[in-house]
């Protein structure tokens, strides 16, 4: 790969922040909805056969389950289930009518359109799942013929519907993405022609939320789908993450490949969620979808960590406010008081406790949209402003302002968070000895892929006490040594425990403690986002001890083959000469729970094989890879991990009208923008880790390149001469400002490496028991 013979004169990692900077074109606030428009006419599909699942039989099966395995109201469960599958947080379907609005082809400013309802019109059923791995409801049957309003979005059987639309809405057809009669619809003025042309003339009927279970519902492991664009309910599960979910794709399905912006959305790994996306933290870093097992189990590992005095107010109305004792988890002083919770995310940075953070994934999801996005780096609505802080995030203000209105979409959502809690603590794994196979995928069942070698189980068990457990076990050996000298005693105790009968009963098979990246060695870009650290977006809702925990700096580094440190690889000169120092930088110990079900891994998805099928099989063969390649890390891509563009690629047409936007570039001589190329092979996040703030030093490189110390008049002059030079300078330069120069995937976690083939082989094997 030989990037700097490329043809790039401007770098596209305003790809980045142009999903928000692109509403700045588009012109003061949102506009408050209209008064009442014409009453939306739901049309339901065929009715429901006799015998035929639906999600009252699914809610049914599992708060009966519940009941009798965990003691819990059903009630209680059902009401939390629905939460988790059908709410919205009030308003974020308002929330995605601005981004449909504000991407659309008045505003000319991408061509990618981040418009769900779009979506649901264009990319017909069948499609969804081969396309983007969406998951398609079993409740609703595709559209035989346009309705009245000339949509062919999938239909909710007559009969499935067992909820208040109003407030849950209607199943799109796609699990997790709900349809809302828009209240501002004009029949007179309405036409799908007109809409799919351009989403912000015209007010569509529908307008579409996005629920928690959108991005955690997959397919039940134990129970695959034979066809997975048509899966029944017994074939779904609402917590393992969707690990097919190609979420770039939901935005860039239909954007044309030769667009930087189509190889940055294309890219990202199935079965993550960039997160950071809204609001950017101007650093590319998806993370997987994470599985939610044995919360009861998670919750005993509760750290009693440093909040302010601030906080503490705040959480002392929280549970008041959802019905938990006022000092349920308190402790410390009034002066430097702590706070008991778990730690949530892959960082740990959601450690106020689970009501705040499950609250906190709804506005992420575009609740209270209206004050979410003033606190982005670059708000849409005051770009002026965004320059002026050089592009800082500032909180969002749940302790001054959210939480002080019993009615604003935070408050009602928060009211609902102990039953939904509830609901996600009613989840174990899945055995693979209870699995059964799809019909047509094979004759072998989920127990024909254990062994029933006890000396082989045995050896696979020592080798798990020897190099995981310490890490990978919510439960301890009552005699384990506290003294780390003592490295004999914590062995011994450690495979003693790990050899009992019950070892893995009621085991989260994690510590919940955040590791420092320095040990792990993994991949930094997501423990490096700013948006839980003070000031940050969702400061408020981390805990001082996570901000104290960060503080201070050290230098990331690589390993060499034996261990070694060494500086981070750089794409330009092919040598590991990247010196690149940050704040302290930790990930928490993720669960080890059916562990058989949801390769690839590490919390990027980079380690192992990605084949896209659900079957027993399926799952498996990528199983045996990705373990294979997480204890022989010499098996790993390694710098091939890197993201990379596929064919060479324009820059997003947003370019000119940012610079525009921006009079900051008004003192760098003209450049042709024609000249604007990424070549194929390009790390993607050369330039999507390039904050705005450096966009100007980036093309001002470059200008410097090609004048060669020359006066800026004779930049015309010496453009075609000098061009691979300033190209080279600007290449240079994205190195240099990159904000996360950490471009190998799947690099770290080592641990295990080590052992011998015969070790390793009954490790993999024990592990299938998880």
């Amino acid at each position: 790969m030989n990037i700097r013979s490329s043809r790039i004169v401007a770098s596209g990692a305003m790809t980045a922040f142009a999903l928000a900077a692109l509403w700045s074109l588009g012109g003061g606030r949102a506009a408050a909805l209209a008064a009442e428009g014409d009453e939306v006419d739901y049309t339901f599909g065929r009715p429901v056969k006799d015998g035929e699942q639906t999600y009252d039989w699914y809610r049914k099966t599992h708060t009966d389950e519940a009941a009798r395995r965990y003691g819990v109201d059903p009630a209680k469960v059902g009401d939390g289930m629905d939460t988790w599958h059908w709410w919205c947080g009030v308003d974020n379907p308002g929330f995605w009518r601005e981004q449909a609005k504000l991407t659309s082809k008045k505003a000319n400013v991408l061509t990618a359109r981040i418009d769900l309802f779009r979506m649901l019109q264009t990319v017909p059923r069948p499609e969804r799942w081969e396309k983007i791995g969406l998951i398609n409801d079993p409740d609703c049957v595709p559209a035989d013929k346009p309705d009245q309003y000339g949509l062919k979005i999938d239909r909710m059987k007559d009969g499935a519907l067992t909820w208040d639309p109003e407030v849950f809405g209607f199943s799109s057809g796609v699990v997790g993405l709900q349809l809302f009669k828009n209240k501002s619809f004009d029949a007179k003025k309405w036409s799908i022609d007109k809409y799919l042309d351009d989403a912000s003339s015209v007010e569509p009927p529908y307008l579409v939320g996005m629920a928690c279970t959108f991005c955690h519902t997959a397919f039940n492991p134990n129970r695959p789908p034979r066809n997975p664009a048509e899966p029944k309910w017994e074939n779904l599960d609402s917590h393992i993450g969707s690990q097919y979910f190609r979420e770039g794709m939901l935005f860039g399905y239909d954007m044309p490949r030769d667009t930087f912006a189509w190889q940055y959305l294309h890219n990202q790994s199935p079965g993550t969620s960039e997160t950071t996306r809204f609001p950017s933290d101007f650093i590319n870093n998806p993370v997987l979808i994470n599985s939610i097992y044995r919360l009861n189990d998670r919750l005993k590992l509760a750290h009693a960590d440093r909040i302010s005095p601030e906080q503490k107010a705040m959480l002392h109305s929280v549970n008041k406010h959802v019905g938990l004792p006022e000092n349920d988890g308190f402790g410390g002083t009034d002066r430097e008081p702590t706070y008991r919770a778990p730690r949530v995310l892959a960082p740990g940075g959601d450690s106020m406790g689970l009501v705040v953070a499950a609250t906190r994934v709804y506005v992420n999801e575009g609740s209270g949209y209206k004050d979410f996005f003033p606190t982005w780096a670059l708000n849409p609505y005051d770009l002026k402003g965004s320059m002026e802080r050089g592009f800082k995030q500032s909180e969002f203000d749940i302790l001054g302002k959210v939480r002080k209105d019993p009615k604003s979409p935070w408050m009602q959502t928060e009211a609902r968070m102990p039953n939904m809690a509830l609901y996600l603590s009613t989840h174990d794994g899945f055995p693979l000895k209870d699995a059964v196979e799809a019909e047509g995928k094979g004759d072998k069942n989920g127990k024909d892929y254990l062994t029933t070698n006890s000396d082989v189980l045995r050896k696979g068990k020592l080798a798990f006490a020897d190099h995981c457990a310490s890490c990978h076990s919510s439960k301890k050996p009552a005699d384990l040594p506290k003294d780390p000298r003592d490295v004999e005693g914590r062995k011994k105790a450690w495979r003693d425990f790990v050899l009992r009968d019950d070892f893995l009963t009621n085991n989260f098979l994690s510590d919940d403690e955040r590791y420092p990246c320095s040990e792990l060695g993994t991949q930094v870009a997501r423990t490096l986002s700013p948006n839980w650290d003070a000031g940050g977006g969702y400061g408020q809702m981390s805990s001082l001890g996570f901000k104290l925990n960060e503080a201070g700096a050290e230098q990331v580094f690589d390993h060499d083959e034996d261990g070694k440190p060494i500086p981070l690889y750089n794409p330009l000169t092919g040598k590991h000469d990247i010196k690149f120092t940050a704040k302290k930088l930790f990930y928490r110990t993720p669960p080890l729970v059916s562990i058989w079900a949801t390769a690839p891994y590490l919390h990027n998805n980079s380690v192992g094989l990605y084949n896209g099928d659900p079957s027993v099989a399926g799952r498996m063969a990528a199983y045996e890879d990705g373990m294979n390649k997480l204890l022989r890390p010499e098996r790993r891509p390694g710098v091939r991990s890197m993201v990379v563009t596929t064919q060479a690629s324009k820059l997003p047409d947003f370019l000119p009208m940012l610079m525009k936007q921006m009079p900051d570039f008004s003192d760098l001589p003209g450049l042709d923008l024609d000249l604007i190329n990424v070549p194929k092979g390009t790390p993607v996040n050369l330039i999507m880790n390039l904050h705005p703030k450096d966009v100007k030093t980036v093309l001002q490189a470059y200008v410097d390149g090609v004048l060669q110390g020359q006066p800026r008049e004779a930049f015309a002059e010496l453009l075609t001469r000098n061009h691979a030079l300033g190209e080279q300078r600007l290449m240079e330069k994205l190195v240099e400002v990159n904000v996360c120069p950490d471009f190998i995937e799947d690099r770290g976690h080592s641990y295990g490496r080590e052992l011998g083939d015969d070790d390793k082989r009954a490790l993999v094997e024990y592990m299938k028991h998880f």
